[in-house]
């Protein structure tokens, strides 16, 4: 069955002086690139889920992306932190994204996810802007972690209730689509992607998506563009995190391509 590929599309120019920017472009394009032919290798599709700002700084790279039959989604603006906005910041980063993403692809947005999986049970009243906007989200992420998560929420795809988005309520129609989790000694085990991909054994992450398509159900798995290469650390704050894995993402990326087939959240959703 048919799973779910996602990307985090951000890039970090607006960190960096502007001497380091034409070679971190060219970098990021480079590295963009290398993402993109693997996952035409295997007829792969994705949901970018893309910051404003990139989307503005690459308008280019998003066509060619849009035009290889990806779906374009939001990522916030500017990259906020959820927890750390107030609801009038929030909506205007967020109502900005919609339109510059929406302006360059010339097609609705229907999804987001939060930078950083950043909700919590403080911030549920962001689902109250998502509602209105769009048709569904991925920034519930089901784990217990130093920088985020709510375990108490559903592992696979769910209708949020209103007054507590880690509870499922069928009479609902907006969806949540939490990233790929594997159950053990009653904890939920981040496996989605991105630093996991890197840093966890391929058997785990395969394990993981067997279980869930077994069961009928369609796993959510996310990456970056960095996540496959170390070119683009020595710009990053967090250059050790991003690097971490790397030489080896590739080869681990490319057999889960092989093993299972992927496309976008707007499909799996019919949409």
């Amino acid at each position: 069955m048919k799973n779910i590929m996602s990307v985090d599309f951000e890039d970090e120019l607006l960190s960096l002086p502007s001497s380091e920017r034409p070679l971190y472009e060219k970098q990021f394009t480079e590295t963009t690139n290398i993402l993109l032919n693997l996952l035409r290798k295997y007829n792969a599709k994705a949901t970018f889920f893309t910051l404003g700002s990139t989307a503005e700084n690459f308008p280019d790279l998003i066509k060619s992306i849009q035009e290889d039959g990806h779906e374009i989604a939001s990522h916030s603006y500017s990259h906020i932190d959820l927890r750390k906005v107030s609801k009038d910041e929030f909506r205007k980063d967020f109502l900005k994204s919609l339109e510059v993403l929406e302006k360059i692809t010339g097609e609705q947005i229907l999804g987001f996810r939060a930078p950083w999986f950043s909700i919590d049970h403080n911030n549920f009243w962001v689902f109250d802007f998502f509602r209105k906007y769009l048709k569904y989200d991925s920034s519930v992420f089901p784990v217990r972690t130093p920088l985020y998560g709510l375990p108490k929420a559903p592992r696979e795809i769910y209708h949020p209730a209103v007054h507590d988005v880690t509870k499922n309520d069928d009479k609902e129609s907006f969806i949540e689509i939490p990233p790929l989790t594997y159950r053990i000694f009653f904890n939920n085990i981040p496996i989605g992607g991105g630093f996991f991909l890197r840093s966890l054994p391929y058997f785990l992450i395969k394990k993981s998506f067997e279980i869930f398509n077994k069961n009928n159900k369609p796993a959510m798995f996310y990456i970056h563009a960095h996540d496959l290469t170390s070119t683009l650390t020595k710009f990053s704050r967090n250059g050790w995190r991003k690097k971490y894995g790397t030489k080896n993402a590739i080869k681990k990326y490319e057999q889960l391509l092989k093993d299972f087939e992927f496309t976008t959240a707007k499909k799996i959703l019919g949409l």
